[in-house]
């Protein structure tokens, strides 16, 4: 592999994505699931993924990902039996149990646990940067470390009310992150919890007090504490946009869905792609030479469960 030295030059990330092209692979994704009455849903997924991760470029090469239609739909009917066999055991159980809703309660923290863990193994095994596989460790020590802070946070978010849900949202992005690698290099974070509250629950207030004008800022903001505070072999990420442009795009793109009755979505994706793709960068160019592949692997039921419930997979 071509060795690509350490630079001291910042370098963005790049999304080429045209918007003619996608309106055409939408409006296929939807003929297709209409008269597949739902069926080739996975396979328009796909569709989609392939054409993000394929115009997202980085020192002039594009991203690849690898996963396939089937897959998803297998992972989709063994999702539909496992909630079938759910709702059986949740019907006779009803009339053994009493407490049923606090069983059930804690039978989805378990499910979802496990599905944003492995969700994302799925998709990160699944993408490609010349060549080399991304991939998230994993094994059983993690997975009980990962099910800990999950119900612990999901249970204390409830308790206060919602108070505690970005320290429950920056302890996932912190574990997942870490665990996530190209090749067998990991990425790090390390954003401080309250600092990330304080951006969050800051922003959230303002934006109440300006009837929403302030959401572009605090979209900002969050974007650009995570991304700073994410490293990969030393170098951090960086966010170059302003909160006005994110509030020009915000209000063009409403604009324009509305007086085209959503016919502009495909254009308006784009340019939301190409904005914070185009204007996200690294610090420096680390040496890639460096970088092994290594073989990793997912669960794509789990992925279904994270798209069916949208999950929060930390990114």
């Amino acid at each position: 592999m071509e060795t690509l030295p350490t630079t001291t030059t910042r370098t963005p990330f790049q999304y080429t994505g045209d918007g003619l092209e996608l309106a055409l692979l939408m409006l296929k994704n939807l003929f297709f699931t209409i008269i597949t009455l739902g069926i080739y849903r996975p396979w328009a997924t796909t569709n989609m993924r392939r054409y993000n991760w394929g115009h997202m470029t980085f020192l002039g090469d594009r991203a690849n990902y690898t996963g396939t239609g089937g897959e998803l739909f297998r992972g989709w009917v063994k999702l539909a039996l496992l909630l079938m066999a759910g709702g059986l055991v949740v019907r006779i159980a009803s009339a053994i149990v009493e407490p049923l809703a606090l069983i059930i309660f804690l039978i989805y923290l378990l499910v979802f646990a496990l599905a944003t863990y492995s969700g994302l193994r799925y998709r990160m095994s699944r993408t490609q940067w010349r060549q080399i596989r991304f991939g998230v460790d994993k094994d059983e020590r993690m997975t009980k470390e990962f099910i800990r802070l999950y119900v612990f946070g999901t249970v204390l978010t409830a308790l206060t009310l919602g108070i505690y849900l970005p320290w429950f949202r920056n302890s996932v992005r912190t574990f997942l992150t870490n665990k996530s690698r190209m090749g067998r290099t990991h990425f790090s974070y390390d954003g401080p919890s309250d600092m990330y509250a304080w951006i969050f629950w800051s922003g959230f207030v303002l934006s109440l007090l300006t009837l929403g004008i302030y959401a572009a800022w605090w979209t900002r903001n969050l974007a650009r504490f995570r991304l700073e505070h994410t490293r990969f072999m030393g170098q951090n990420f960086e966010l170059e946009l302003s909160g006005l442009q994110i509030l020009g795009y915000y209000v063009a793109a409403l604009g324009l869905t509305l007086f085209t009755f959503g016919l502009a979505t495909p254009w308006v994706y784009v340019w939301g792609m190409r904005l914070f793709a185009d204007n996200t960068f690294i610090s420096a160019v680390p040496d890639l030479s460096s970088v092994e592949n290594e073989y990793s692997d997912g669960s794509a039921m789990a992925d279904e469960i994270v798209m069916g419930y949208d999950l929060d997979l930390g990114f």
